[in-house]
């Protein structure tokens, strides 16, 4: 026995294969089963990794099937799942009766030579290639009543009917136009939900993301007005007494990373973050604040705005893996005075190509508060499950640092009063 390629990859006979034969090709768990076998049998080398096989997929893939020649048990399964997630060639496993019970492929061939062998060709059945769906097996239940994150914003969920797990929000705005403190709400009714969160700020200090939020879940009846005699700036200072019970609240549901640990901000760092928060905690919405301030792997070898697609689209599939909803604060590009649109958002549209929400966030000038009817603008400029365009007027609340619906109240109450 040889190997038949520079790396030592595979093992098997090259003056014995022939990929135009209808055997297919046998692949076994040793190299002793695979000897026992000869003509199309191969094996993984004992010191490589199944992604030293990567070279070989071309050469694989031209025999007609491959037959999964290995009893049953975890090695068959290991074996089996690589070969489906590395080869498009259909792998045929033998029903386990057709082993004789034998524990090696060597010696089913001791005990019963080529009748042995016919016999796990002949009963063998065909694993379902991976990434091929019959569309009648498709159930589409979970999807039309999966549990769905409302905003607290009425009109809003009215027009996309809530954040849905395996999607991607991407929000943009200018500096300063209300884009952190509106999803700090959409957190704080996530949590009130019942769901659990994740948080990645990059700009903010934790102590500052706490004080923020906890302005937000106490709300105005809650705060108390302070003027700061030197600078005379005005402090809203949230109760001591609820302090306990907003924190009892979100205790275990309202995660954030840490961004004074060395690579807070390598993307790498906050995928595997979020990945520990979904598996250990079932965290299930989380956020990026803001793409701007994260360090993307690819950004030497693809340029900036590329880095970024990139890293959305892993944000993408994460959020379709796990079933989860992300969002993604992305700025926009400068435009001057023309209306921000979703191409505009970081400089490439392959941001809001991947997004399944697009939202605006903006202040109203002044001068024009009083004939709009409200100081700031929530637009939809994409919904890809409804298709759903819409503008919608929101009032702040400076005590409670809430954004509200125009015509609505702030006074809305988290369900922590409920345990004061």
């Amino acid at each position: 026995m040889i190997t038949g390629n520079s790396d030592g990859a595979l093992v098997f006979r090259p003056e014995m294969m022939d990929p135009s034969a209808s055997t297919g090709l046998w692949w076994c768990a040793t190299a002793e089963d695979a000897q026992a076998v000869g003509t199309n049998a191969v094996c993984l080398s004992l010191l490589a990794k199944w992604s030293d096989l990567e070279p070989w997929k071309e050469w694989v893939e031209q025999f007609p099937y491959i037959l999964l020649a290995v009893p049953p048990g975890p090695k068959q399964e290991e074996i089996a799942e690589e070969l489906q997630n590395r080869f498009f060639t259909p792998v045929m496993v033998p029903k386990p009766k057709a082993f004789r019970g034998c524990a090696t492929l060597k010696e089913l061939w001791d005990n019963g030579r080529f009748k042995a062998m016919d016999k796990l060709l002949m009963e063998a059945e065909e694993l379902p290639v991976q990434g091929l769906l019959n569309l009648a097996d498709v159930d589409t239940t979970k999807r039309k009543n999966a549990r769905r994150v409302v905003s607290g914003i009425p009109e809003l969920d009215k027009a996309i009917g809530g954040f849905s797990g395996g999607a991607l929000s991407v929000w943009t705005g200018k500096r300063g136009e209300g884009k952190s403190t509106l999803l700090g709400q959409i957190l704080l009714d996530a949590v009130n939900q019942g769901r659990k969160v994740c948080a990645y700020s990059g700009e903010l200090p934790k102590e500052d993301f706490k004080m923020g939020l906890l302005q937000q879940a106490a709300g105005y009846l809650h705060v108390k007005r302070r003027e700061d005699a030197v600078s005379g700036r005005v402090f809203y200072d949230i109760a001591p007494s609820v302090l306990p019970a907003i924190n009892a609240w979100w205790d275990g549901r309202l995660f954030l990373t840490d961004i004074q640990r060395k690579d807070a901000h390598d993307e790498a760092n906050i995928m595997k973050i979020f990945e520990y928060a979904y598996r250990r905690y079932g965290c299930d919405v989380f956020l990026v604040d803001n793409i701007m301030t994260a360090e993307l792997k690819d950004e030497a070898q693809l340029g900036f705005w590329r880095a970024q697609s990139s890293f959305t689209g892993r944000l993408v599939a994460f959020a379709k893996r796990l079933d989860v909803h992300v969002h993604l604060v992305a700025h926009p590009r400068k435009t001057g005075d023309k209306p921000l649109e979703a191409d505009d958002i970081g400089g490439s549209s392959d941001i809001t190509n991947r997004a399944d929400n697009v939202f605006k966030v903006e202040r109203v000038p002044e001068d024009k508060v009083g004939e709009a009817g409200y100081s700031s603008l929530l637009t939809i400029l994409k919904n890809r499950e409804f298709g759903a365009r819409a503008r919608i007027g929101l009032e702040y609340n400076e005590p409670s640092k809430r954004l509200y619906q125009a015509g609505k109240s702030p006074a809305k109450q988290y369900s922590w009063e409920m345990m004061t």
